[in-house]
């Protein structure tokens, strides 16, 4: 359903490292949060990656990932953040049997917007994708006819977007790489070196959706 909106995303990471690929950190009630469009990024600087999720418009957990219910209360920067990134375009999780993820997610009411095979990124896989509110959730695993194996979702990144690409990776500086063409039609990507700066959370950013 498009009524599901990724509220919060809790992840381990140093806030300091955050600050220094150009985002605005927030600190409030003890807590250190950046907003990306609907979404409030909150960072616990406790080393263990994604820690878990709020989405407004589903109750109870999603694919056994707890719904924490986190209350977001941070606002966007006003003048945006100084690396002109805007917010997050999609996040990813890999499962070992997409099927039955697919199945978790439309029983908590999201639902599936699309998906494709491929082989871009070596062996054959597959991509789904649903809607939480602005955010894209981008589910891959293993193509359909490929062995499947039971267990947790991983979190994979981020996609994050700027309106202009060529001026976040100038902002960025030596911790972006050379945009490319996406997969998506019309679209260009390029990789945050984010750990350069202690920042685990894999980041890519994107252009605009055309």
């Amino acid at each position: 359903m498009r009524g599901a909106q990724l509220d919060t995303l809790l992840l381990g990471d140093d806030p300091q490292g955050w600050s220094r690929l150009g985002f605005l950190i927030s600190e409030q009630a003890g807590r250190s949060t950046l907003r990306l469009g609907n979404t409030e990024i909150v960072l616990t600087d406790s080393g263990e990656g994604f820690e878990g999720w709020s989405v407004r418009g589903v109750d109870g957990p999603i694919a056994g990932l707890a719904n924490c219910r986190h209350e977001a209360g941070g606002t966007e920067p006003t003048g945006g953040h100084p690396n002109g990134i805007r917010g997050i375009d999609h996040i990813v999780f890999h499962s070992g049997d997409p099927a039955a993820t697919v199945a978790e997610f439309e029983a908590a009411g999201i639902e599936r917007r699309g998906g494709r095979s491929t082989e871009s990124y070596g062996a054959p896989m597959q991509q789904v994708f649903f809607w939480l509110g602005d955010v894209i959730l981008e589910l891959i695993g293993p193509d359909e006819g490929e062995p499947t194996s039971p267990g947790p979702l991983a979190f994979f990144g981020l996609a994050l977007w700027s309106d202009d690409l060529d001026a976040s990776v100038t902002a960025l500086g030596e911790l972006a790489g050379e945009p490319r063409e996406a997969v998506q039609p019309g679209r260009r990507i390029a990789g945050i070196r984010g750990s350069e700066v202690g920042v685990a959370t894999p980041l890519a950013l994107m252009s605009p959706h055309v």
